[in-house]
């Protein structure tokens, strides 16, 4: 997307649990009904290994849907599977889309997700809260994903004019530690109200009529 400039400073949020809320088991749920048997997630370090490269944008779905269908003991076509993909998205993340509205008059949003693009272009069209977005890094456009702090570079570069974004915050741990090592004030994210303390408590300075 073209990149915004503002004179503001930044927050920068992941997507998955941080705006929208997602549940795996949506897939597997539905593969166990198609074929009348249950239908088992591969391993979790299987699974990364698996969607990493499309996640960096080396790979394309086309070039690993043999893969995944024999790994899951399952034959689904590419659309098919586009479409299950993307109903694990279950809503947004309840009080964010309030919180980002009326705290993005002081701040530039940025968000920082690791993806690939059949869902980064679905919940762009899907949901509202992206809207209230100023701009975002995703990992399959870079070609590199978090937790390496090339990644996180990109985002002060391009949004930050290479200073320290004022806030970050992520559900995963490993992310906001990675960010952490490069100076980022990071939080995990728990829930919408957490949040709007965390940017009262690390952003105090940058404020000036939030409630």
């Amino acid at each position: 997307m073209k990149t915004k400039k503002y004179n503001k400073p930044v927050i920068v949020l992941d997507a998955g649990k941080v705006l929208v809320d997602y549940d795996p088991m949506v897939v597997v749920k539905e593969l166990s009904q198609r074929c009348g048997r249950e239908v088992g997630l591969p391993q979790a370090d299987d699974l990364y290994r698996l969607f990493f490269p499309i996640y960096v944008g080396t790979q394309s779905w086309g070039d690993i849907l043999k893969v995944i269908n024999s790994k899951l003991d399952f034959s689904l076509g590419s659309q098919d599977w586009f479409n299950l993909w993307c109903r694990i998205f279950i809503g947004e993340v309840p009080g964010m889309r309030e919180v980002l509205a009326e705290i993005k008059t002081e701040f530039r949003l940025v968000g920082l997700s690791n993806t690939e693009e059949v869902h980064w272009t679905f919940v762009l069209k899907k949901f509202p809260i992206f809207e209230l977005l100023d701009g975002w890094v995703v990992s399959y456009e870079e070609g590199v994903a978090k937790p390496d702090p090339a990644i996180y570079r990109v985002l002060m570069n391009r949004y930050c004019d290479g200073q320290l974004p004022v806030f970050y915050t992520d559900d995963n741990p490993q992310y906001v530690e990675a960010a952490r090592c490069l100076g980022w004030e990071s939080e995990v994210f728990t829930d919408a109200a957490r949040f709007k303390e965390k940017i009262k408590k690390h952003c105090r300075d940058s404020l000036k009529s939030l409630s």
